[in-house]
């Protein structure tokens, strides 16, 4: 018998755990594939790779490669751990420590190579709904299939060099005595818990005091800006980490202490939770960890996709803007001429003209109440002759409502404050709405100003075409803006910033799933052996399931809480910075997740447990 069949019958006699570390290489693969095949589309060649877009999307994908590598780590950790009995054999009939790694290399090889080419096969079969999806989702004109050799050769090379690093290394890591030890797994108990409330209180204390100082935009973070990101991002996982540790710790003493704790099977489920809570509490932070993510990426990213309508409107209250310089006289009738006549073309559309003076050198604006009434996008105004309004410029900065008294306009009085944009952002600092008769004195240069609300908007991305390209913004003559061309142009990037935040939910979810199930089957064997002990001495099926149950819905369920309370925290902390649209949206999103978590768990239960009893 050869040494490669060795190798190979080895892996048909252990089908379920290589079958297990072959699925989640494959997913893994899977996404980092079908998201070269959109990264490499020709359609993307538009994206510049210097943009932020482009930099986004080569980011994305190193961060896909990354999480990969760390998750193909930990799976070929918790393959190695199956597989301890099987060195233990082999150790036991004479195979020596270079024949277990070359063994050990070789499966690894195998499994890794079948799953490379069963990735690209299976990606090559989907590409093309995967494709339709993400014109969709892309708004894409063309998004059609091609043949991707640059996706193909790039997975191939990049993830036969990981598994080939990630193989040798992990090799190198088997010794003798490790395996003698892993041997005896069976009977070593598991390290409890161990106390640590200090540490517990330092991370969270470290974690308040960094956001604070982000929050309050400290000097000292100015300076140590991406340092101190980095060093609240590993606070907080700490922070998460002894939270859950000691939590269980917490909750296994306060249960032990109830009443509740000598009924029915509650005394075998905390016991059990008590001798596995060090990997239970480990399990569960990775969950929680991994759940964060996926709903970060789903709801954040949505949000911001679902909101860019509202969003453009707030930036340019209009769907076309010309604003005509003073030394824009002779272009002005030739150029409204063309961009009425093309909106008359396109449909229905509002029109008004009003106009405002300046003083350019503060880029503050003067506007009679009658000119600012003319305005479509706010509520008509009435002043008296000693009274002045105030409008905003930028957005989202509150415009000073005292500088207008720097100016010889007498003696007014404020009236009342527009917070929204009345014309688009930064085209002055602030307006100040003045009485017409006060208007006519200032001596400032006069802007005219024609706004045009076209209806159905979104939809007439054509029309933004044709009117930008023959009338673009001149600085010395004239402004032009449109808040189609804007929403067009965001719509875009949040389109592929959703994309992107779509494959890593997926690449999270795979995680997720595998870690789970992994851990199982790890434990599979001792469980099914202390169980039918248990049984032996009265334990019935029905208690069997109730136990059962217990321990996976809290593997389940509690991080899915812990990950849900944690989001809706930080929600809680940027209220004033997030729409009701975003709570409604995450809602939707964890109930949907909420939803898949239920139906997980039957199943998961099901299985488990015939393979406990049977």
């Amino acid at each position: 018998m050869s040494f490669n069949h060795i190798v190979v019958q080895n892996i048909l006699r252990d089908k379920s755990t290589y079958i297990s570390y072959f699925l989640s290489s494959v997913f893994s693969i899977l996404v980092f594939f079908l998201f070269s095949t959109v990264a490499f589309h020709p359609m993307m060649a538009k994206v510049d790779t210097e943009s932020t877009l482009g930099i986004t999307m080569l980011l994305a994908s190193l961060f896909i490669y990354i999480f990969s590598f760390v998750f193909i780590i930990y799976s070929l950790f918790a393959f190695l751990k199956k597989k301890t009995k099987t060195f233990g054999v082999f150790m036991m009939t004479g195979a020596s420590m270079r024949q277990i790694r070359k063994m050990v290399f070789r499966e690894n090889m195998l499994v890794a190579s079948a799953a490379i080419i069963t990735a690209i096969a299976f990606g090559l079969v989907i590409a093309p709904l995967f494709l339709m999806i993400a014109k969709k989702i892309l708004r894409a004109e063309s998004f059609g299939m091609y043949v991707p050799i640059q996706s193909i050769l790039l997975t191939i090379v990049l993830f036969a060099l990981l598994f080939l690093v990630v193989s040798k290394f992990m090799t190198r890591l088997i010794k003798k005595e490790e395996i003698v030890q892993l041997l005896k797994a069976d009977i070593t108990q598991e390290k409890l818990i161990a106390p640590a409330p200090f540490k517990l209180i330092l991370f969270i204390i470290v974690s308040v005091f960094l956001l604070i100082s982000i929050k309050k935009e400290m000097n000292w973070v100015k300076s140590f800006e991406m340092v101190w990101y980095f060093a609240l991002f590993a606070s907080l996982l700490l922070a998460i980490y002894f939270t859950i540790t000691q939590g269980t710790l917490l909750a296994i003493l306060v249960w032990k202490r109830r009443p509740s704790y000598l009924r029915k099977t509650n005394m075998l489920f905390v016991s059990n939770l008590k001798a596995k809570g060090r990997s239970h509490a480990h399990i569960i932070y990775l969950l929680t960890v991994l759940l964060l993510g996926i709903f970060v990426c789903t709801s954040v990213l949505y949000s911001s996709y679902y909101n860019v309508k509202k969003k453009t409107e707030v930036l340019y209250p209009y769907s076309f803007q010309y604003i005509s310089l003073p030394d824009n006289a002779p272009n002005v009738e030739r150029n409204i001429t063309f961009i009425e006549a093309t909106l008359d073309k396109a449909g229905k559309y509002d029109a008004y003209y009003s106009a405002f003076k300046t003083d350019e050198e503060h880029r503050i604006g003067f506007m009679s109440v009658s000119n600012f009434n003319e305005l479509g996008q706010h509520k008509p105004i009435t002043l008296s002759d000693n009274e002045y309004y105030v409008a905003a410029g930028n957005e989202d900065v509150r415009p000073n409502t005292e500088a207008i008294h720097d100016y010889p306009f007498g003696d007014l009085k404020y009236a009342g404050l527009e917070e929204q944009n009345i014309l688009s952002t930064g085209l002055q600092n602030i307006y100040y709405i003045v009485p017409d008769e006060v208007y006519k004195t200032i001596d400032y240069p006069v802007y005219k100003v024609f706004a045009y609300e076209l209806n159905n908007w979104t939809n007439n991305i054509n029309v933004a075409k044709t009117i930008l390209s023959e009338v673009p913004t001149d600085p010395d003559m004239h402004l032009m803006t449109s808040k189609i061309d804007l929403y067009d142009s965001e719509k875009f990037v949040k389109s592929i910033m959703f994309f992107i935040g779509f494959m890593l939910s997926l690449i999270f979810t795979s995680a997720a799933i595998s870690i789970l199930y992994f851990y199982l089957q790890t434990s599979l064997e001792g469980e099914k052996e202390k169980y039918a002990g248990i049984r032996k001495i009265g334990l019935s099926v029905k208690d069997l399931a109730s136990v059962v149950t217990k321990e996976l819905a809290t593997l389940i369920f509690i991080p899915f809480t812990i990950a849900a309370f944690s989001l809706f925290v930080a929600m809680f902390c940027m209220r004033n910075f997030i729409s009701f649209a975003f709570y409604q949206l995450t809602a939707i999103g964890l109930g949907i997740f909420l939803l898949l978590f239920v139906i997980s768990f039957f199943i998961i239960r099901r299985g488990y447990l015939n393979k406990l009893v049977n």
